[in-house]
């Protein structure tokens, strides 16, 4: 194999893993409140309970007639399981061409991580018109861990992307009618990324006196970087009256270009030495939304909310890196600036919740909610990979990254409201997807081909968070 097309197979396996995602379309985070986990999202833009509202809805602050905040942390448990046979191709010295191994089975349970999610609002209303607001939260995150003799840690090893996102507002409110708001959103997103060859890696016996040493535990690449972004949404509020209202908002993407540290032991520089903290860089490419909601009291005891969320992941078309200090004479090497690594073809959608509230008395309120969320990664075979296509290898555009469907939740929660100032919430839900067919391939350190699916997708979410109004 020639050494660029190596570089290219290796570096593509490891920095691709960067868009693995969890239990949301894509690796899009809904936990934005406990309120809202309660009644699974539903009218999450539009109920305004408290001042969570605002990291949906920046015309939220308009609600609120005295300084008031919250602040909370939701537990995220996902189980993700995979299992599939792979076939390991070694060179054919005869024919030119390669031979494939007989298939090997395995297995990689609850390989997506446990993770807290908080968040923190403040609504600060100025005089009868104007109100200011700021909310902190994350929208998106991620973090995958296979096990590190897993077959085919070159495909998927370890991912982690965290990001904050913290947003100022201000909101216009006439006449307790209509209201409208505009943020600034400042977006701070960390990724770690690795790859490996997995222990006790089978070839090892054979490829060994080759490369002259053994390739178990190997480091392909492991990538440190982050960055700030800026962007901005907006949101209006109608109360049609004193028990309905309908809110709509929208949220612009965000292009985080994550610079950072980028090292490995097998893959070779410009000057013939594996990369050691070497400059890198990797646009993500994050949708924009938009979100329409609803909400409805019935009497004294009963409210409904609805919504429906557009995420555009028609953007997240493919995944570039770019290695900038790779030159010769002055001159990015071509191999590296950029560095075509995956098509990834998402497919924007829609996810559709409804939720009820029970207001037994005046201190208390119980919720529950059902939602349906599209997954991102598109269904089918991917037929632009040019390596799997010369093997005669069908692939899919899921992948054991990104093993994303279409999910269900169901949820419920409550609040107590201890006096007119302090009230706590908590909500629980349960996500479930279905299984799906995930069939990949790579080059690198050898070809090797990835034919199985998922077993087993679902999370278990559970949230509190305190409110306060001064």
């Amino acid at each position: 194999m020639k050494s660029t097309i190596l570089r290219r197979a290796l570096l593509a396996a490891a920095i691709s893993t960067v868009s693995s995602g969890t239990m949301a379309a894509g690796f899009f985070l809904n936990e934005t409140s406990s309120s809202g986990l309660g009644r699974a999202f539903a009218g999450e833009n539009t109920i305004g309970d408290n001042t969570s509202i605002l990291t949906r809805n920046p015309a939220g602050s308009a609600l609120f007639k005295t300084i008031s905040l919250s602040g909370g942390a939701l537990y995220v448990n996902p189980e993700i399981d995979a299992a599939g046979d792979v076939t390991y191709f070694l060179p054919n010295t005869t024919t030119g061409g390669y031979t494939p191994l007989e298939p090997l089975h395995d297995t990689a349970n609850d390989y997506a991580t446990s993770a807290w999610v908080p968040n923190f609002s403040l609504a600060v209303p100025i005089d009868p018109c104007w109100s200011f607001g700021v909310s902190a939260y994350s929208n998106y995150g991620l973090e995958t861990d296979f096990d590190n003799d897993w077959l085919v840690t070159s495909i998927a090893n370890k991912t982690q992307l965290t990001t904050v996102n913290i947003a100022p507002s201000v909101a216009y409110n006439y006449r307790d009618i209509f209201s409208i708001g505009l943020a600034a959103n400042f977006l701070y997103a960390d990724a770690t990324l690795k790859s490996s060859i997995p222990n006790n890696f089978p070839l090892d016996p054979v490829l060994a006196p080759v490369v002259g040493r053994n390739l178990s535990g190997a480091s392909v690449l492991k990538l440190d970087g982050d960055d700030w972004d800026v962007s901005w949404s907006i949101g209006a509020l109608w109360n049609i009256d004193d028990h309905t209202r309908v809110g709509i908002s929208y949220h612009a993407e965000l292009n985080p270009e994550l610079e950072g540290d980028v090292s490995s032991d097998l893959i070779t520089g410009v000057n013939g030495q594996p990369l050691h903290n070497t400059k890198g860089k990797l646009t993500l490419d994050l949708p924009d939304t938009w979100e329409l909601g609803f909400y409805h009291k019935f009497g004294q005891n009963w409210g409904l909310a609805l919504s429906a969320l557009w995420t555009d992941w028609n953007d997240f078309e493919r995944l570039e890196a770019f290695l900038p200090e790779q030159k010769v004479n002055g001159t990015p090497v071509p191999d590296f600036n950029p560095l075509h690594i995956k098509e990834e073809n998402f497919e924007s959608g829609w996810r559709y919740s409804i939720g009820a509230e029970y207001y037994p008395c005046e201190e208390v309120t119980w919720r529950i909610g059902y939602a349906y969320d599209q997954g991102a990664a598109r269904d089918g075979l991917n037929p632009t990979d040019a390596s799997a296509n010369a093997f005669g290898l069908p692939i899919t555009w899921r992948t054991l990254s990104i093993p994303d469907t279409d999910r269900q939740w169901v949820t419920f929660g409550g609040s107590y409201k201890f006096d007119q100032h302090l009230s706590i919430d908590g909500g629980f839900a349960y996500l479930w997807g279905d299984d799906e067919t995930i069939q990949e391939f790579t080059t690198a350190p050898v070809p090797t081909y990835f034919d199985g699916k998922t077993t087993n997708i679902e999370a278990w979410i559970a949230g509190v968070s305190v409110n306060y109004q001064f």
